[in-house]
């Protein structure tokens, strides 16, 4: 059987989600691909939608992807599963954000792909329009492999360059339309030139200008599209049924085939992670190598896990099948694996290497959320572990600082999908707001400190005195040194010292952050031969250490990112403006790699930024470039914040005051 895996990727509402139901309708599935209740409730994709269709000895798997840029995880998956990739174009539109991006990710993942333009039955439908759009913004070479037919405003059928015929939308064939026959003989002969660099003897027939036989055309489509050559551009009508069948047809033989490797055992890939309500967690696995069977054993390579696959489904948008065996290139569906994770590698034998993963972009844009009601905070934690660890683009983790819960992901639309996500598949409801920023708190000087503690109360009392000495040691997070001669402190009460100061530490004396980058000397201090215990030096050391900090003069550390932006240059110097007010630091600017082939330029800006002026950066760059820039941010290290009135108005936007006693901030 030959197994073609195709990925729809394109902008929303230019179609994809239609065509790929309305091509299983084609195999007898009246299937959705958006059937999940946040799928439902926005009406577009959020997430990888799965399809196949069976017609004789040949299988297609369709893989359907979201439209929007903060979901690009699917295309990532769909194009790394994919053999080709059919780039859907909105004719009232043409070319869009995320008609740029998802092309951009074709090029890189070197996959085949052809142009569709769709919706070509909309009143505003302008097919030249969104044809000059693709050959204007988008890099590559491009040919006609269809050409719309209108009757008025109707569309009616289409031409078929290869046939060079016109087919209508009842199927018959006729001549083409006087109207269009000029621009069709030079659209054809720009085709056949491009067809003939792949094929010889069609270089040959073409050159003598002879009549090119049908047959030997599509021969030399498929091997020019295999070599990616270029991207033929054909045109669809979901609503009309205007070029569905010739799409198929063209999927099913014209685009190339999984080349399975002649012998070998089982091997696949995890590359898409659901959840669903009544099958549970699912692993989509690509079959790279061998068959898999319904009873056998397969041994997870990343984990050592063995795992028995109990049964194997095949999917049709929201509709499963079971089927006995599956083999190589073809995508299926596994339940109840133990603890699976996106890109792990499973094979018949326990001797075999993982196979390279992607690597995806990195969360950008957080939040933290808190629970609604108490029953809600006991199920909210593990409830988000389990939604993040089915995306390589959303995390769920505790801030050590700050103790909250913290959700990110690529933008505020793809957090809200998985809150509401939460709330629908697992009964939890939350809200969220920005999140604190991680402060730190350290010393700029050398200073000394002394405390003794005693307390008598009639019985036992309590007797501890500790000096301590602090210093700065930036990068080198906390030193304690034991400095006491002469038995002045008994040595079993050393570590209550210093446990003392480290509970002190971590109470600030700012605002309450913890501190850090600091060395503590103990080295002189005194005891008492009854009442001296560890409780006492505790005490002493935590007093001793506060005073000691205090004449140290205490600074506030803020969290500093590296911040790359890629942009088309058209917005580069709104950007670094933008920056420049976020008290960023520019370390570079140039031509990004991806952008030398590229129409547009595309600019890529390196900079140094507080973390605390890009909590909602994810917001401000998509407004300030209409979506067509993209970012990724890395934490490089904690820096002080030398000036007063900054630290009071970076601590007041906190809800905190500058000098308040560590208990009370606390």
């Amino acid at each position: 059987m030959e197994v073609r895996t195709i990925c729809f990727v394109g902008h929303a509402s230019s179609g994809k989600t239609a065509l790929a139901e309305a091509l299983l309708k084609r195999a007898g599935h009246e299937a959705k691909f958006d059937f999940t209740p946040e799928a439902k409730s926005r009406g577009h994709s959020v997430d990888l939608g799965v399809g196949s269709l069976v017609q004789g000895e040949k299988l297609l798997q369709i893989l359907d992807t979201p439209g929007f840029s903060e979901f690009i995880e699917e295309v990532y998956k769909a194009l790394w599963a994919s053999e080709a990739a059919v780039l859907v174009i909105n004719a009232e539109k043409g070319v869009e954000v995320h008609t740029e991006k998802a092309w951009e990710l074709i090029r890189k993942f070197k996959k085949p792909a052809l142009v569709l333009i769709n919706k070509l039955d909309l009143p505003n439908a302008n097919f030249s329009q969104a044809v000059e759009s693709v050959r204007t913004m988008l890099p590559g070479r491009f040919a006609f492999l269809q050409f719309p037919i209108y009757e008025g405003s109707n569309l009616v059928g289409y031409v078929d360059l290869i046939e060079n015929k016109a087919i209508y939308g009842d199927k018959r064939k006729g001549e083409i339309p006087s109207t269009l026959q000029g621009t069709i003989a030079a659209e054809r002969e720009k085709l056949l030139e491009v067809l003939a660099e792949a094929n010889d003897e069609l270089m040959v027939h073409f050159l003598e200008g002879q009549e090119i036989p049908t047959e030997e055309i599509k021969a030399a489509l498929q091997e020019a599209l295999k070599a990616q050559l270029f991207s033929p551009i054909l045109c669809t009508s979901v609503a009309t049924g205007v070029g569905i069948d010739a799409l198929l047809g063209f999927l099913q033989t014209a685009t190339p085939a999984f080349a399975a490797a002649p012998n070998g055992s089982f091997l696949a890939q995890a590359f898409n992670l659901f959840s669903d309500q009544y099958l549970g967690r699912l692993a989509f696995l690509k079959i790279s190598r061998g068959q898999l069977s319904e009873g056998d054993t397969i041994v997870n390579i990343n984990t050592g896990a063995q795992e028995r696959v109990k049964e194997i489904l095949r999917f049709h948008g929201d509709k499963t099948e079971k089927i006995p065996q599956a083999r190589a290139g073809e995508i299926i569906a596994l339940a109840k694996l133990s603890d699976c994770k996106l890109g792990e590698t499973f094979a018949a034998e326990a001797t075999v290497q993982p196979l390279p993963w992607i690597e995806f972009p990195k969360p950008v844009f957080a939040r933290a959320v808190t629970p609604e009601t108490q029953a809600d905070d006991e199920k909210m934690s593990s409830a988000l572990k389990e939604i993040a660890s089915l995306k390589a683009t959303l995390d769920f983790y505790r801030d050590s600082v700050t103790h909250e819960a913290i959700l990110a992901g690529l933008g505020d639309t793809h957090l809200n999908v998985f809150v509401e996500r939460l709330k629908n598949r697992y009964g939890v409801s939350v809200k969220m707001h920005r999140p604190h920023v991680p402060y730190k708190e350290t010393i700029l000087k050398v200073a000394q400190g002394q405390y003794k503690h005693k307390k008598q109360s009639g019985g036992r009392g309590q007797y501890g005195e500790a000096h301590l000495r602090v210093e700065p040691i930036p990068g080198k997070t906390y030193e304690f040194v034991d400095e006491v001669k002469g038995g002045v402190i008994p040595r079993e009460f050393i570590p209550a010292v210093e446990k003392g100061v480290l509970e002190a530490m971590q109470q600030g004396i700012l605002a309450g952050y913890p501190m850090t980058d600091i060395r503590v000397a103990v080295y002189y201090g005194s005891y008492h031969e009854v009442d001296s215990n560890e409780i006492s030096f505790k005490i002493a050391g935590a007093h001793a250490f506060r005073l000691a900090a205090q004449a140290a003069q205490p600074a506030l550390l803020e969290p500093i990112y590296k911040v790359t932006i890629w942009t088309p240059s058209d917005f580069t110097g709104d950007i670094i403006s933008n920056l420049n007010g976020k008290r960023g630091r520019i370390l570079g600017m140039g031509m990004a790699e991806e952008s030398t082939d590229s129409h547009i330029k595309i600019d890529k800006i390196e900079a140094e930024v507080p973390l605390a002026e890009m909590l909602d950066y994810a917001l401000e760059l998509k407004s300030l470039t209409q979506g067509r820039a993209t970012f990724q941010m890395e934490f490089v290290r904690y820096q002080v914040v030398t000036s007063e009135k900054l630290t009071e108005e970076l601590l007041k936007r906190e809800g905190k005051t500058l000098g308040k006693p560590a208990a009370e901030a606390k």
